[in-house]
C-alpha cells in the first residue's frame, strides 16, 4: 500500500471519528436541552393544577373524561397536552385530552406516597410521542401531564440527517484535500524511489535528485544526493585502484615470466640461474607487499576496528622502538607535550610505520631519522632528497612515485594509507621541506 493511500485512509478514518463525534455529542446536548425545555413548562403546569386541585376539591368529585375544562387553569391542557388525575389504584379520576395516559408502577407509587419526586418519561400513544411527567397532588393522588413531541423528534431527525450529511460531505472533501495534499507531500519521495529504481536498474550513480518539499523531505533528498555523490566517488577510486593496480601489477608478472622462461634454457650456467631466482625472489616479495596494501587500502578500518582514547607520546614511542629495531637505525623521538587522542591504534601503528619507512628509504644510512610529538602533532622528518613543489600536491594518491623515487622499491601506497587513515580520523595530512634539508611528513589530529 502506497504511502498517498495509507494518508488518504487515515485521514478519512480521523476526520469520520471527529465529525462522528461531534454529531453524536450536537444530537444528544439538543435533544437533552429540547426535552428539558419541554419538562420545565409541563412543571411549571403541573404545579398550578395541583394549587388548583388542592383548592378546589370538586374537580376530583366530578371527576371522568372531560370534554372541556373546569377552570382557566385547566384551558390550555385541552389545545396543547393530555391531562389526568390517578388515584393510588390506578384509576382515572379526571382525564383532559384525547388519549388515555399509560400508568407506570413508579406512577402508582408516587400516588399512594411510597415514593417522592417526580417521574419523567417519554411515551408512545397511538404512534406519537409524548413527553410526560407524574407528581404527586396528595396523598392517594397523583398528576399526569404529557405534551406531544412530535415537533422535537423532527428536530432531532433533522439533527441526525444533518450530522450524516455533514460526515459523508466532510469525508468526501476531505478524501479529495488529503489525496491531492498527499499527492504534492509525496511527489519528492516518488522522484526519490524512481531514481532508486533506476539506479538499481542501469547501475548509473550519475544522477542528482532535485531537492524540493517539506524541510524533512529536503533533507532526506539532500542525503541521499550526498550518499550518491559518496557512491560515485568510491565506484570511481575502486576503478581507478583495480586499473593502477593492474598497472602495478603487469611489470613484475612480467618479470617473472621472463625470468621463468630464462630458468628453462638448458645451457644456463649455475650463476645466472641463481642471479635469476634471486631476482624472482624480489619480484615476489614485492608482490606480496603490494597484496599487503591494497588489501588495507581495500578494507574499510571504520567497521573493524573501533577508535580508543590513546597517549599519542607512548604509542609513538612504541612504533619508533620497534622500527629502530627492524631497521636497525638511528630513529630520534622527540615529545613536545603530547595529548590523548581517540583513533584506531592498528591503523595508527600501519600509517605511522609506512612514514617512517619511507624516511628510512630516502635518508642515508649514516643519518638519523627523527620523530616529534607536538601535543596532537606528530612528524617525521628525513634527511632524502626532497619532493618538489610540482610532487608535493599528488603525493598521497594512490601508486604515485615522485621522480626520484622511481628506481627504488615499492608499490606507491604506502603514503596512500596514511592519507586514509588520516581521512577516517578527521585528521590533516602534510609535506612540508625540512630546514636541514629533507622532507617532514605530518599527521595533525583535531583538538
Amino acid at each position: 500500500m502506497s504511502i498517498r493511500t495509507r494518508f488518504l485512509i487515515v485521514s478519512c478514518t480521523v476526520i469520520f471519528i471527529i465529525v462522528g463525534a461531534l454529531s453524536f455529542a450536537g444530537y444528544t446536548l439538543t435533544s437533552r436541552f429540547l426535552l428539558n425545555e419541554v419538562d420545565k413548562s409541563l412543571e411549571s403546569r403541573a404545579t398550578l393544577i395541583s394549587e388548583l386541585i388542592q383548592s378546589d376539591r370538586r374537580i376530583l368529585r366530578n371527576g371522568g373524561r372531560l370534554r372541556n375544562p373546569i377552570t382557566e387553569v385547566l384551558l390550555p391542557t385541552k389545545f396543547d397536552s393530555v391531562t389526568q388525575v390517578i388515584s393510588k389504584n390506578g384509576d382515572v379520576i379526571v382525564g383532559i385530552g384525547v388519549v388515555d395516559l399509560p400508568i407506570s408502577p413508579v406512577a402508582l407509587d408516587i400516588a399512594s406516597g411510597s415514593q417522592f419526586g417526580t417521574e419523567r418519561a417519554t411515551v408512545e400513544i397511538d404512534g406519537q410521542k409524548y413527553r410526560m411527567i407524574t407528581v404527586p397532588i396528595m396523598r392517594g393522588v397523583a398528576l399526569q401531564i404529557a405534551h406531544e413531541i412530535e415537533d422535537i423528534e423532527q428536530a432531532k431527525s433533522a439533527i441526525q440527517q444533518f450530522g450524516i450529511f455533514l460526515m459523508v460531505g466532510g469525508m468526501f472533501s476531505l478524501a479529495i484535500f488529503s489525496w491531492f495534499s498527499a499527492r504534492q507531500i509525496t511527489r519528492p519521495l516518488k522522484n526519490l524511489a524512481d531514481t532508486l529504481e533506476g539506479i538499481a536498474k542501469t547501475h548509473d550513480l550519475d544522477v542528482v535528485v532535485e531537492v524540493d518539499g517539506y524541510s524533512e523531505i529536503r533533507k532526506l533528498t539532500s542525503s541521499f544526493n550526498s550518499m550518491i555523490t559518496a557512491l560515485r566517488q568510491s565506484k570511481d577510486q575502486q576503478k581507478r585502484l583495480v586499473q593502477d593496480a593492474s598497472h602495478e601489477l603487469r611489470t613484475p608478472l612480467t618479470s617473472l615470466r621472463a625470468n621463468s622462461e630464462l630458468l628453462q634454457r638448458p645451457d644456463l650456467e649455475a650463476s645466472a640461474r641463481d642471479e635469476v631466482l634471486r631476482d624472482i625472489r624480489i619480484e615476489i616479495d614485492g608482490l606480496s607487499a603490494l597484496a599487503s596494501e591494497l588489501s588495507a587500502l581495500a578494507s574499510d578500518q571504520k567497521l573493524d576496528e573501533a577508535p580508543l582514547d590513546t597517549q599519542l607520546g607512548a604509542f609513538v614511542e612504541e612504533v619508533v622502538s620497534r622500527m629502530s629495531r627492524r631497521f636497525a637505525r638511528e630513529i630520534t623521538l622527540e615529545i613536545i607535550g603530547s595529548s590523548t587522542v581517540a583513533l584506531r591504534q592498528s591503523q595508527f601503528d600501519r600509517a605511522l610505520s609506512n612514514l617512517i619507512d619511507n624516511a628510512v628509504k630516502f635518508s642515508p644510512n649514516e643519518k638519523p631519522i627523527r620523530v616529534i610529538v607536538r601535543n596532537t602533532r606528530v612528524e617525521v622528518q628525513d634527511s632524502g632528497p626532497g619532493v618538489t613543489d610540482a610532487d608535493k600536491p599528488f603525493i598521497f594518491d594512490r601508486f604515485f612515485r615522485a621522480t626520484q623515487s622511481r628506481s627504488m622499491p615499492g608499490s606507491g601506497l604506502g603514503l596512500a594509507i596514511v592519507k586514509q587513515f588520516a581521512d577516517d580520523h578527521n585528521a590533516q595530512i602534510g609535506v612540508l621541506d625540512a630546514p636541514t634539508g629533507g622532507t617532514i611528513v605530518f599527521i595533525e589530529f583535531a583538538a
